[in-house]
């Protein structure tokens, strides 16, 4: 009597053959465009920086940080997280060269 035929398992020897070939390719990575927001929705590193500095250069009377906001949104055309400009200006007021001067409570203008 003979058993190897109808006991082994034709699939699983062909992915078992595939896997000991040593051919694999890694796949190529997704690219994405350089000027937008990335697939995860991360934006480039210290776009949001230049845009608050962009606002602060267009209204030097000290605009409130919602305004701040607001005018980067505008701009960008997409909606853009509080937080991120909110960490931005914080970032820019404070750090070895603040580049940004508190004139008061929620207002925020360049140095000169």
């Amino acid at each position: 009597m003979d058993l190897t035929e109808r006991l082994s398992n034709t699939e699983f020897a062909g992915l078992l053959q595939r896997l000991t070939a040593r051919d694999w390719k890694q796949a190529p990575r997704k690219r994405f465009e350089v000027g937008g927001v990335a697939p995860d929705g991360r934006r480039k590193f210290g776009q949001v920086n230049e845009f608050v500095l962009r606002v602060l250069r267009a209204e030097p009377t000290g605009p409130r940080v919602r305004d701040i906001h607001a005018q980067i949104e505008f701009l960008l055309g997409e909606p853009v997280s509080r937080s991120s400009v909110k960490s931005s200006v914080h970032r820019l007021f404070r750090g070895r060269n603040p580049q940004v001067a508190r004139i008061a409570r929620g207002r925020y203008t360049l140095r000169e």
